[in-house]
């Protein structure tokens, strides 16, 4: 996969470089080439140190992918080239002597022999651009790979540099917690298999006493050379020492990792879960992943991924609780108190009289805490009222009083009882039945203002 990504993108920097180029010149063959020191705006003595910052400087006003005007490909060009011919000594002395003549193509016949090396359209081009957007290619001594380094992300062939800075790959493992455990936070300890140095060898891959020899594929650069249909020369990485410049000689292998240097060792990790922490999280274990298999770079990290269980008291959402609290008909009518339960434990809610269904009731900062900082959530209490499938005499009796009061009738004798001699019967749809009117009943409501009713209700349910 990365060598398919690595060679798109140097298809992608061929067409690139080979169609700018083209446009470069084509340009300057049409229209008479500008005098490189007034399009830098440097003297004609300056030094090439100011020569470098004058182009930098420019090369960042006007690079068309940061200048959106029109204008500003064509005034890069013209810098890029003045920048071409001033910054090599031999060019800049051409130019000196023979005015702009020396700036058509072709009047140097060695322009472009050297290939990578420099000249009009070397690569030292692509090497100063580095330098300006943060890469490392223009630096003094820099090699073509520490420049693909730069460009295509440590493609181009391992370098002394990029050994020295490549990163072991991370470990990824996953673990579940409990719905409490997320919401005040735990420790894990996994059982991982990562990539290590050999302890006997110390990671070199050489039995005790024995030396490395410089391998002959690529004389000690760690790279290979090689030319493409356009005529660009490229380095790659070297396939028999993997850029390490050099190799075992047989036999000396260290026994334990077989001259590979790194073996895959059990380890136990502790895992510290954070509260608050959220289902699919990923935490990060710093250099508890694989060693670097070349050079002395960094660990990888380890990579936990965190399963919630869902709760049966709880539905979350973001740094709030949700619960429902279900409550009797008697306390959503008279009011009460009722126990809900919270993270730290079970607490005493007062339900106000006449409390709905679906009514919320927020408890301030009893949610959760954020995994990154800030202020604890809230909980939010929904009351479902209960209504009992069925009811004893004495219950139906004052509930019938209730109805009774509510409706402005007034029962005649016998009601009461009437209603309450089959208090599990099924409700009845005819009218006179459901006022349970019995004329040979000898029992009558008392005749009491709505606070009987009232008082009978409070009492029956002892509040």
């Amino acid at each position: 996969m990365q060598s398919r990504i690595a060679t798109q993108r140097i298809r992608s920097f061929i067409s690139f470089y080979s169609c700018s180029h083209r446009t470069f010149h084509a340009s300057a063959s049409h229209s008479a080439p500008k005098n490189p020191y007034e399009v830098l705006g440097v003297s004609k003595d300056a030094a090439q140190a100011d020569i470098k910052k004058a182009y930098f400087a420019l090369a960042r006003k006007h690079h068309p992918d940061t200048n959106p005007d029109k204008s500003a490909k064509e005034k890069f060009v013209e810098i890029q080239e003045a920048y071409d011919t001033l910054k090599d000594e031999k060019k800049r002395a051409a130019y000196d002597q023979y005015g702009s003549a020396a700036q058509q193509p072709g009047f140097d016949p060695n322009a472009f022999s050297r290939g990578f090396g420099g000249g009009a359209g070397g690569f030292h081009d692509f090497q100063d651009l580095s330098s300006l957007f943060g890469g490392r290619g223009g630096r003094p001594g820099g090699s073509q790979a520490d420049l693909f380094e730069t460009l295509f992300g440590g493609f181009g062939g391992a370098g002394p540099s990029a050994r020295q800075h490549m990163r072991g790959n991370d470990l990824e493992a996953s673990i579940g917690v409990s719905f409490m455990e997320a919401a005040k936070g735990t420790s894990r300890t996994i059982n991982i298999t990562p990539i290590v140095n050999c302890a006997p060898c110390s990671g070199s891959g050489l039995k005790k006493g024995a030396k490395r020899s410089t391998c002959t594929s690529c004389g000690g650069s760690g790279q290979r050379t090689f030319v493409l249909d356009t005529g660009f020369q490229m380095a790659s990485t070297c396939p028999s020492c993997h850029g390490t410049g050099s190799t075992i000689p047989r036999g000396s292998q260290c026994g334990e990792c077989a001259g590979v240097g790194q073996v895959r060792t059990k380890k136990s990790v502790k895992v510290d879960i954070p509260a608050g922490v959220e289902d699919g999280m990923t935490i990060r274990v710093s250099n508890s992943g694989d060693a670097p298999l070349a050079g002395k770079g960094q660990t990888g990290d380890l990579l936990v991924r965190v399963s919630v269980a869902s709760s049966k008291l709880f539905r979350r959402q973001g740094t709030n609780l949700y619960h429902e609290a279900r409550i009797p008909l008697h306390t959503a009518l008279l009011g009460g108190r009722v126990r809900v339960p919270t993270l730290d434990g079970e607490v005493d809610v007062r339900v106000p009289g006449g409390t709905q269904q679906g009514e919320e009731m927020v408890l301030k900062g009893r949610g959760i805490q954020p995994v990154f900082g800030g202020n604890m959530g809230d909980m939010f209490v929904t009351f479902t009222v209960q209504i009992p499938r069925s009811l004893s005499k004495r219950q139906r009796e004052i509930l019938q009083m209730y109805a009774d009061d509510v409706e402005g009738r007034t029962p005649s004798a016998g009601s009461a009882q009437g209603s309450a001699s089959a208090p599990d019967a099924a409700p009845s749809t005819d009218g006179a039945d459901a006022t349970g009117t019995n004329p040979s009943s000898s029992f009558t409501y008392p005749t009491t203002h709505r606070g009987g009713w009232w008082h009978r209700l409070r009492e029956l349910t002892g509040l």
